[in-house]
């Protein structure tokens, strides 16, 4: 048996969180996206890894000495049991070496041949992935965790203290360095935490359609990266001056820490929801939000109205709802009894990449998958025609409402 097996064969995701922990490991943790598990069929199909993680991995191949420089580690998944040798650590840097004449510049790190590993497998795209690199003396031990159910990635993200976001990467050695962007932060905020729809109202003023001349589709994800980054700031300015005050006691502590991660979790779930929200309004559309439909069911977003939904004599076709999950692996299902006049649910997603097999089951129970054009490359290809845009939604319910002459007495 391997050493890796030998050493962590049986490991349980607490014990393996608890020895990342430690403080000998050098760890990463993200969600496979479709380029990561292959499902796009890309010729450089593996993980991508970020430049600060592999410094600290395997730093030897960060060179601009050598081109394109490798290294093969062995690698154990405790999660499945699973032990791949001679996984290729390989560093794409012909951006370097434009004398070799090829035709794209590459200037990216990839861990490949994963092939009959989880993280080959086209199921887990959207999964949480943990890479790490133990040192034990002078051994270096290379490990990783693919989630397999949500318990997985409800412990995982809580033992992060917040949400693991698509296309997003989370590192053991983050550096708490100043964000610089050319927006003014209101004063009033480093006294006083804003709330989440302060901060969306503020990046709307400071990106609007006006001078971000794209679609809404990049209009959204812009305004995300800077809603981010203004709360990522605003959060450093709050916490780091009490961290290096101290703390009187652990109950303190505890109770502070529970605060921060509980405000990251809101911030996370909320954000996609108030974004989409600003567009909708910025495109007139007819829609109200967590309206409850049947029962406790209460769909993100539902067009025009609950009072058109509850009327039976509103034409069924011309109702309308929208889910929205940043990532939707395991909990598209949610979407399927939350509005039972509507046939045809559409489900927005920021998850890069869906497995052929769960496009083809969420077609089959009329799920249509809305994501942003700039992510339709992490998808199946022989699945873009059957996936829509925001642009596109948007104008699908622009269509329905103008068409419509029931419309007068309902929504905005």
């Amino acid at each position: 048996m391997h050493s890796l097996e030998q050493a962590y064969k049986n490991v349980s995701l607490t014990r393996f969180l608890e020895i990342l922990r430690g403080g000998n490991a050098c760890w990463m943790i993200k969600r496979l996206s479709g380029n990561d598990t292959g499902i796009t069929g890309g010729h450089q199909s593996g993980l991508y890894i970020p430049r600060k993680f592999m410094q600290d991995f395997l730093p030897e191949i960060v060179t601009h000495t050598l081109y394109n420089p490798t290294k093969e580690i062995d690698c154990y998944i405790p999660s499945h049991d699973c032990l791949k040798k001679a996984i290729q650590a390989k560093y794409y840097n012909n951006v370097y070496f434009p004398e070799r004449g090829n035709k794209k510049a590459y200037n990216e790190f990839r861990l490949t041949r994963w092939i009959g590993t989880p993280i080959q497998e086209h199921s887990n795209t959207g999964s949480i992935c943990i890479l790490a690199n133990i040192r034990q003396g002078q051994t270096t031990h290379f490990l990783s965790w693919v989630s397999r159910s949500l318990e997985d990635e409800d412990l995982i993200e809580y033992w992060l203290g917040q949400d693991v976001e698509p296309g997003r990467a989370y590192f053991s050695k983050d550096e708490e360095a100043k964000i610089s962007f050319p927006y003014t932060i209101p004063s009033e905020w480093y006294r006083q935490f804003p709330t989440g729809q302060d901060i969306v109202n503020y990046v709307e003023q400071n990106v609007p359609y006006s001078t971000w001349k794209k679609s809404s589709d990049e209009l959204l994800l812009k305004r995300r990266i800077v809603e981010f980054d203004i709360f990522s700031e605003l959060e450093r300015q709050e916490i780091l001056p009490l961290i290096q005050k101290g703390f009187k006691t652990v109950d303190e502590f505890i109770k502070y820490s529970t605060t921060i991660v509980n405000r990251r979790k809101s911030r996370s779930g909320m954000s996609l929801e108030l974004h989409l929200r600003c567009i909708f309004l910025h495109e007139q559309l007819r829609f109200e939000t967590q309206m409850i439909t049947e029962q406790k069911k209460r769909p993100d977003f539902l067009f025009p109205s609950q009072k058109a939904y509850r009327d039976p004599l509103f034409p069924t076709l011309r109702l309308h709802m929208l889910a929205a999950k940043t990532c939707c692996k395991d909990r598209w299902r949610q979407v399927l009894n939350e509005a039972d006049r509507i046939q045809q649910k559409h489900l927005f997603t920021l998850q890069e990449g869906i497995s052929s097999e769960q496009l083809t089951e969420m077609y089959h129970h009329n799920v249509i998958v809305v994501v942003p054009q700039p992510l339709m490359r992490s998808y199946p290809k022989e699945f873009h025609r059957r996936l829509i845009n925001l642009s596109q939604f948007v104008n699908h319910i622009k269509e329905s409402q103008q068409t419509c002459t029931h419309y007068d007495n309902y929504g905005r």
